[in-house]
């Protein structure tokens, strides 16, 4: 997913519909996933992404472009997702269950290397908040530690010393089995575009 570029910016300050459908068709599916991988919970994913373009589109005059627009999108997400979480029930559905996608793998191979990306998945989403957040920003989303301080509003240092400790949790609940970064990136598998918003 390429950057929205400063062109597409400008048009949404000025009110431009088009832009904004640029904007959401360019970016939900990641900010629904980012939601998805935070919440664990479909409907929430979507509510939150809905409202993350509500603010995008109320919001767009104080994006002052010291960040890529995505990252400045994501801290919106993420805050959006903070309301969520302080406002919820504590009944969330796992995001495992109803998947409206069913691989049918065509060997053992295949078959053992979704249950060990299976086993991965459930071990990111067993994390706390703050560790589970952190991975699914840089490994997932592809932000820079940079961005996602910036899109969780904390130090650089902290994101970073979040990921030490993400995967040395991620390295215990595996077993002691080293954790790639590109095992964790693999281990997700999401359904595909969510029902269109607005």
């Amino acid at each position: 997913m390429a950057d929205i570029d400063g062109s597409v910016v400008e048009a949404l300050k000025r009110g431009e519909e088009q832009a904004y459908a640029i904007v959401v068709d360019g970016l939900y599916r990641s900010v629904y996933r980012f939601a998805l991988r935070l919440c664990r919970n479909s409907s929430s994913a979507e509510d939150i992404a809905q409202e993350t373009f509500l603010a995008v589109w109320q919001a767009i005059d104080s994006f002052r472009g010291r960040s890529r627009f995505k990252t400045w999108v994501f801290g919106i997400a993420y805050h959006q997702f903070l309301r969520w979480r302080d406002q919820r029930c504590p009944a969330t559905v796992r995001i495992d269950e109803g998947r409206d996608e069913v691989a049918l793998p065509d060997s053992l191979a295949a078959v053992e290397n979704m249950d060990e990306r299976a086993r991965v998945r459930r071990a990111v989403y067993d994390l706390s908040d703050p560790y589970r957040e952190a991975v699914c920003l840089i490994h997932f989303e592809g932000l820079s530690y940079r961005e996602a301080a910036e899109v969780v509003d904390v130090p650089v240092g902290t994101i970073k010393s979040r990921m030490n400790v993400a995967f040395k949790l991620l390295r215990e609940k595996l077993g002691g089995n080293e954790v790639q970064d590109d095992e964790v990136r693999q281990s997700e598998s999401l359904p595909g575009q969510p029902t269109q918003i607005l």
